[in-house]
């Protein structure tokens, strides 16, 4: 399928207002976590040829926040249960936690600098990710974190498969003995109109609450994006 060069051209320019959007609202002081969702992605992770033409369509409930500043990094397996104890909807509703930065998993997933990428319940129904890390990797860090959470370990041997422990440079491929696996999961729903979905609510967490919070939906990216007026002042991530 081709785009026009017109199309080409908006997509850029809302690439361009988004990154300066969020330079003008990126002062000072880490205090609260983003939320970082590429809908179309995975969207497209989970309606690949290996779902043999009956895609699980990733729905997302609006965003929220919760007040939790002891939250915002998680430094051992007490906090990282604290947490997952702030989950709002029980299951089948999966819960996307975002805080600014996780030392402590309990099993091994990919790190970044020393920090991890992302931790997930296995099964389960929730899942945190560092907000740094899925600004670099929105749909693949998601899938691979909601993938364990629909019974998937880690693929050791490829590193196209989204389960691959790899970051930030991961994979999206589910084989169909993967799919035939999630698909078991009671994550998984079906609508009156025979459609597979999962539904997930996505949290930040923040240290005071946070009116002017700035919600952008971009249709040229497939992205929801909400950006923090203040933003971390960690250094920059460095790849390992």
């Amino acid at each position: 399928m081709f785009v026009e060069k017109s199309h080409i051209a908006v997509a850029a320019a809302g690439r361009l207002i988004m990154a300066a959007v969020a330079i003008l609202l990126s002062p000072a002081i880490a205090d609260a976590a983003s939320i970082v969702i590429d809908e179309a992605e995975i969207n497209a992770i989970f309606s690949q040829p290996s779902f043999d033409g009956t895609p699980v369509s990733i729905r997302f409930n609006p965003p929220r926040q919760i007040v939790a500043p002891e939250l915002l990094v998680i430094n051992n397996l007490t906090e990282l249960q604290a947490l997952y104890n702030l989950t709002p909807d029980p299951a089948p509703t999966v819960t996307a936690f975002f805080v600014d930065q996780i030392d402590v998993c309990g099993s091994v997933e990919p790190t970044i600098t020393g920090h991890f990428a992302g931790c997930a319940q296995l099964p389960g129904h929730v899942f945190v990710e560092a907000s740094d890390a899925a600004e670099l990797s929105p749909a693949p860090l998601m899938g691979h974190e909601l993938g364990h959470n629909l019974n998937l370990e880690h693929n050791l041997f490829n590193p196209a498969n989204l389960m691959a422990p790899f970051f930030p440079f991961p994979g999206t491929e589910l084989s169909e003995e993967q799919v035939a696996i999630l698909l078991q999961s009671p994550l998984v729903q079906t609508d009156s109109a025979g459609q597979r979905f999962i539904q997930i609510t996505p949290i930040a967490i923040v240290a005071v609450p946070e009116p002017s919070t700035l919600l952008l939906l971009s249709a040229a990216l497939g992205a929801l994006l909400i950006i923090k007026t203040k933003k971390s002042t960690r250094e920059p991530i460095r790849f390992v």
